[in-house]
């Protein structure tokens, strides 16, 4: 292999080994400096920023070598950064304090992020700018002048991009997720070592003498002045540029343009296709891949096409015309056509989501490098233009090379700080566009081209530009809707698109930290991050006041809380209820922030109390450089399969929290038993207990588990909880969610010490080195584990000993306890658990009407129907004599389709008990929901009369009325019904009806409004004003309501045709 090959086999080594370095150096000061975008952008730009001194200083270096001292010196430099990539976790933990001393718990102003900014460059800059200078030291050794500078150069480039693609994927896949930082380190100095051992090899077979006489810069000679260089500078600069070549600073605007639309376009796309695929660390990997791998190809095909042109100027426009033409097209499909297409290919295959994504992930790689191709081609023409007739050729390129890092930089900072947030990720994207646009209208103007070739570079920039304004606006609902995860949810006889976009997007906020959306869905308000929803005003409710309430209760006397993500604020909320002294609420976005004032009235406004200071910050940071000691702390992250989480979840961070614990201080940590494996749940339970061995596990539904922890045991505790129930407001609020004693949170319980012991055993536990959650945590998505996790940890108890408070709770545990627990359940959407507490209520009582009629609805909800026939049955048979079994049974009965058994039932009820008004309307409801006007007609004629003042009296008369098509009549019913009870929804629907069927549409959708509006878990409702949106013409309106009747009941049939007919 000749000595050419392999310089550039060194320089692919290195490229490899340099993008390996960046991630691990990434994610190792990430830990310290926080995963804020301040943070990260810090780290970026101290890393690219040591890149381009390097270039620029070692430039100038490398233009007096020769082309062996060259060779010997680019090896001296790999060995530097390897060196220095082997001490620099040890130098970092020596220097991080400073960043204490600078925090001044979140309240220092700009001494923080000043400090944050001087101790990255510090770290960083030998390890980058050696890297940076290996650019210049290679050309010196590879560019044998400026003629064959953009070939030359170019392939160089190409090389080590190209290695760089190959280190950014092979460490997101399979280094750090095996190996951890550590490892993937030593795999990058590994790399560095063959660079090192290769360009010796190359120094010692070039000749010393080879270029002696001919330096591409030779020194000055003694008494050569000043002004006679500079003198010879402007007459070279004066010189009319070749045709096709243009001025000397053309090539150094077309590199600042590239490197700042790229890093613009790298951001910009990766934060769309995370709320495409979903936020994992494998959507970001695959927009980098994408974006270097095609940096690779097309730097090849432009080294290889400057080797070919003597005018440069052409293709290099042509080149970035096409690049503003591409990423226009991207940026006009990113937020519409593409997402649909991804999501359909979710939603109708039947491969696990982790295969899946890996999939996607290449997909999304394969839309971004054709941008990335055209870009890598713009770079070696560009560096003809710069090396063009000069013969400080290493000097030029490195120059050229520190001014594209520069403006990379700068893409990346005002992509993050300044284009996202203000101009939004499509106009951002369409800036990126600009950029390539301009360089391309710059070059055909200033490059000496003839006329025709000026109007062939013109075509693709005018088709980029008419691509831009023809393009239609993104699908904010489609983006925001999560498709990613809950598409494989929807019906495959529904169009996803309709049902994913289904409800009311109140808010819609892209940031560098993720797209933020409050949508409003069957009366629901959630908070979504990337389309993955956070909190919630239903299912969520009791497990965000329960993170509050449970430690705080648990202990004696909080009077210092801190919080780590602020969510709807609803957990901020139930904090202050406790007479705390201040709660210090830590939120990563600032878009979260602004998001939760759409929860004001489940918040009460908690972020105005001044007791509260919000710190828009990193929680990990805050936790790790804050001197503030905490009674109560409380962790409640996102998922940590999403990008950045899983930092919450290792063992350094629980370190972290444990040092910020006051005496007796307590930790409650939020994990999840959906969408994960049983291995890393098992994994996070393990890692808390390495640091909180005397901690406690809290299963609240279905979904949530909390976990906490304590220096000292939590046991002896669990009677603060009935303690502290009579502090003023905690009962109250806790009664929002159907807990109305202590036996609610105390039957959370399932599991202490030896629990957690036995169930972490054997589990990896969570480091910062390896964060295996990362990367393990989407393959779980959507997969089927939930429920057998929850079994998992509810069967924990079973044969052992439970806490002495916790087993007097269970045992003496009443109908009334078992209710309100099913009730507190049943709100949570916890139906499999809400069904089994109102089994043992019903066990207790089988005369509970509450009870009773619970365990119905929560049995059709579960799809326990068999289950629950068995039990209402029993009821029955234990109180022969009580109605309320014989109703429960008969509504089950009912909503299953049996009528006559249903009918059966409710008769005997009426017999037994014919002063029961509740007999009576069972027996009113099953005739008017057979359509029975006959049967029904008896059954009116006894409730006018018994109860001739009841509103339901009045509403069955409405509805013999309207099954008789007496519409007039009907109407005059049900407006007496109303008068009567206003708040019933059903009297309102059939108000609705009535009005619907004489015509009268104004008034019609004004009773189905007021009716959603009272019940908005009502399927029937959303059906029958969809019916009457869409015989008034309102096709998109009429289809969205449909979609949230599917919401609600999923095999609606009505709602499935209406959907069809609505399209």
């Amino acid at each position: 292999m000749s000595g050419a090959w392999l310089f550039l086999v060194a320089y692919t080594c290195s490229g490899f080994a340099g993008l390996v370095y960046e991630v691990a150096w990434t994610r190792l000061l990430t830990v310290y400096m926080g995963h804020s975008t301040a943070a990260v952008s810090t780290v970026v730009a101290a890393f690219m920023g040591g890149l381009a001194a390097g270039a620029g200083i070692g430039g100038g270096i490398a233009a007096r070598l020769t082309r062996r001292q060259a060779a010997y010196g680019y090896a001296a430099l790999e060995l530097v950064v390897a060196l220095t990539a082997i001490v620099l976790p040890t130098i970092l933990n020596e220097v991080a304090p400073v960043l204490g001393w600078a925090y001044r718990d979140g309240a220092s102003g700009w001494l923080f992020p000043v400090t944050r900014v001087a101790l990255c460059f510090a770290v960083l800059i030998v390890p980058a700018m050696a890297l940076g200078a290996t650019f210049p030291f290679g050309v010196r050794w590879f560019v044998p002048g400026s003629s064959s500078a953009g070939r030359a150069g170019g392939a160089l480039y190409a090389a080590n991009t190209a290695g760089a693609a190959a280190g950014g994927l092979i460490s997101a896949f399979l280094l750090i997720p095996w190996l951890g930082v550590r490892g993937a380190t030593l795999v990058a100095v590994l790399a560095g070592s063959v660079a090192i051992a290769l360009a010796l090899r190359v120094a010692s077979h070039t000749l010393a003498t080879t270029d002696e006489a001919v330096p591409d810069a030779p020194p000055r000679p003694l008494g050569d002045k000043p002004r006679m260089a500079r003198r010879h500078r402007a007459q070279r600069a004066d010189r009319p540029a070749a045709d096709g070549y243009g001025p000397p600073w053309l090539g150094g605007l077309v590199l600042a343009c590239t490197g700042a639309a790229t890093f613009l376009l790298e951001i910009a796309w990766t934060r769309v296709f995370a709320s495409v695929i979903g936020p994992s660390t494998y959507a970001f990997a695959a927009t980098l891949t994408g974006l270097i791998g095609g940096l690779a190809v097309g730097s090849a095909i432009g080294a290889a096409a400057a080797g070919r042109t003597r005018r440069p100027a052409l293709p290099l426009a042509a080149a970035l015309g096409a690049a503003a033409l591409m990423s226009a097209w991207v940026s006009s499909i990113a937020g519409r056509d593409f997402p649909l297409w991804i999501l359909e290919r979710l939603a109708r295959s039947a491969e696990p989501f982790g295969q899946l994504v890996i999939r996607e992930s290449l997909m999304v790689a394969v839309l971004v490098a054709p941008v990335a191709l055209c870009l890598g081609a713009a770079y070696p023409l560009a560096l003809m233009l710069v090396a063009s007739g000069r013969d400080d050729v290493a000097r030029r390129l490195g120059t050229a090379y520190a001014i594209n890092t520069l403006a990379s930089v700068a893409g990346s900072l005002g992509a993050g700080f300044l284009a996202i947030p203000f101009l939004g990720l499509s106009n951002t994207l369409r800036l990126g566009s600009a950029l390539c646009l301009a360089a391309s209208v710059v070059v055909s103007l200033a490059g000496r081209l003839g006329t025709a070739a000026r109007l062939a570079g013109a075509v693709p920039a005018v088709a980029a530009v008419v691509l831009v304004i023809a393009a239609p606006p993104w699908d904010r609902e489609l983006l925001a809707s999560g498709g990613y995860k809950y598409a494989a949810r929807v019906p495959k006889d529904v169009n996803l698109s309709t049902a994913l976009k289904a409800g009311q997007l109140l808010h819609y906020r892209e940031g560098p930290t993720g797209i933020v959306s409050v949508k409003q869905l069957t009366g629901d308000r959630s908070l979504a991050i990337d389309g993955k929803v956070d909190a919630s005003t239903s299912g969520d409710m009791l497990t965000q006041k329960a993170l509050a309430h449970l430690p705080l209760l648990l202990h004696e006397d909080p009077d210092t809380v801190c919080i780590i993500g602020l969510g709807s604020g609803v957990t901020l909320a139930s904090a202050l209820v406790h007479p705390v002294e201040s709660v210090d609420v830590v939120e990563i976005s600032p878009e979260v922030v602004e998001a939760s004032r759409y929860f004001a009235q489940e918040n009460r406004g908690a972020l105005d109390d001044p007791r509260s200071r919000l710190i828009v910050g990193d929680g990990r940071a805050h936790l790790a450089w804050s001197t503030r000691q905490y009674d109560v702390i409380i962790s409640e992250p996102s998922n940590p399969w999403m990008a950045g989480v899983a930092a919450l979840f290792t063992r350094e961070f629980f370190m972290a929290v444990r040092e910020r614990l006051a005496p007796r201080g307590i930790i409650c940590q939020w994990a999840h038993t959906y969408d994960i494996s049983d291995a890393d749940l098992r994994s996070i339970v393990a890692t808390f207990r390495s640091v909180f061995p005397e901690g406690s596990m809290w299963l609240v539904g279905d979904g949530d588990l909390l976990l906490v922890g304590s220096l000292e045991p939590i046991e002896p505790r669990l009677s603060n909880i009935e303690t502290g129930w009579r502090r003023a407001g905690v009962a109250e609020d806790l009664g929002g969610v159907s807990v109305t004693e202590p036996f609610g949170l105390w039957s959370l319980y399932v599991g202490g010490p030896g629990e957690l012991a036995v169930y972490g055993a054997a589990a990896v536990q969570q480091t910062d080195d390896r964060m295996a959650l990362e990367f393990s945590g989407p393959s779980a998505i959507n997969a089927p584990v939930s429920s057998s996790n929850v079994l998992t940890i509810e069967r924990l108890l079973d044969g052992r000993v439970a806490p002495a408070v916790i087993a007097r709770a269970l045992a003496g545990a009443g109908a009334a306890q078992w209710r309100d627990r099913a009730a507190m359940m049943l709100e949570a959407g916890s139906y499999r658990a809400a069904f089994d507490s109102y089994v043992k209520a019903v066990s207790r009582d089988p005369t509970d009407a509450g009870a009773l009629a619970g365990l119905v609805r929560a049995a059709v909800a579960s799809q326990r129907e068999a289950e629950a026939a068995t039990v209402l049955s029993g009821a029955v048979e234990a109180a022969p004599r009580a109605t309320a079994p014989r109703i429960a049974f008969s509504k089950f009965l009912a909503a299953t389709g049996s009528f006559d058994e249903a009918l059966k039932l409710a008769r005997e009820a009426v017999a037994i008990e014919p002063a029961d008004p509740a007999a009576f309307d069972q027996l009113a409801s099953v005739f008017a929901d057979a359509g029975d006007a006959n049967g029904l007609d008896s059954v009116v004629e006894q409730l006018r009369l018994r109860f001739p003042q009841r509103a339901t009296t009045r509403y069955y008369a409405a509805a013999l009325q309207f099954l008789r098509g007496r519409l007039p009549e009907a109407l005059a019913a049900i407006l007496q019904s109303i008068d009567l009870d206003p708040v019933r929804a059903a009297s309102h629907n059939l108000r609705g009806a009535i009005h619907a069927n004489l015509g009268q549409r104004p008034e019609a959708r004004q009773a189905f409004q007021a009716a959603l509006r009272l019940d908005a878990q009502d399927a029937t409702a959303y059906n029958n004003l969809a019916l009457l949106e869409l015989s008034s013409g309102n096709t998109a309106v009429a289809a969205d309501l449909f979609a949230e009747a599917l919401t609600l009941d999923p095999a609606s049939t009505a709602a499935r045709q209406g959907l069809q007919r609505a399209r």
